[in-house]
């Protein structure tokens, strides 16, 4: 029996910071007696930037912004991006998973960490990412998109 490869549909060939921004306009607010337990929101966006044939630029944007009230204590703005090989001739149902479900899930630890010592260098503790069901996020943007596309019509 011959010693064969297995061949993986896509690789991940390296991930990168791709922008990173933190402001922290109100630290000292935390030693006054207005401080209140800060609400933290966070949104995250997915793109894909297809480079040729075989290659491809994956994308999430993070955004995170921690507030008491009215006045925000600190805003992390993160694009975390990676370069994927993919195999040629993919078709569509097989590509979109990989690029939108995949490879964000293989990323997310990565970011995950940098949003963390990011908020922890800026004298908070470390705001720690729940985990995201990229899968779930795919579905719904498929649905939502299917749903749109008929109402077109």
């Amino acid at each position: 029996m011959e010693n064969e490869k297995t061949q993986y549909p896509f690789q991940i060939n390296d991930q990168y910071v791709k922008d990173l921004s933190f402001e922290n306009p109100n630290y000292l607010l935390k030693y006054s007696d207005e401080y209140k337990q800060p609400e933290v929101g966070v949104s995250i966006e997915n793109n894909v930037a297809k480079i040729d044939d075989e290659h491809y630029e994956v994308t999430l944007n993070i955004s995170a912004k921690s507030s008491v009230e009215d006045k925000t204590i600190f805003i992390v703005e993160l694009a975390y991006s990676a370069l994927v090989t993919v195999a040629k001739n993919l078709e569509a149902d097989v590509l979109e998973p990989i690029l939108l479900v995949h490879c964000p899930f293989l990323m997310f630890p990565f970011i995950r960490e940098v949003v963390a010592k990011v908020t922890s260098a800026g004298g908070f503790p470390p705001l720690l990412l729940d985990p995201i069901d990229f899968a779930s996020l795919y579905v719904s943007k498929k649905k939502e998109l299917s749903e749109q596309k008929s109402k077109a019509n």
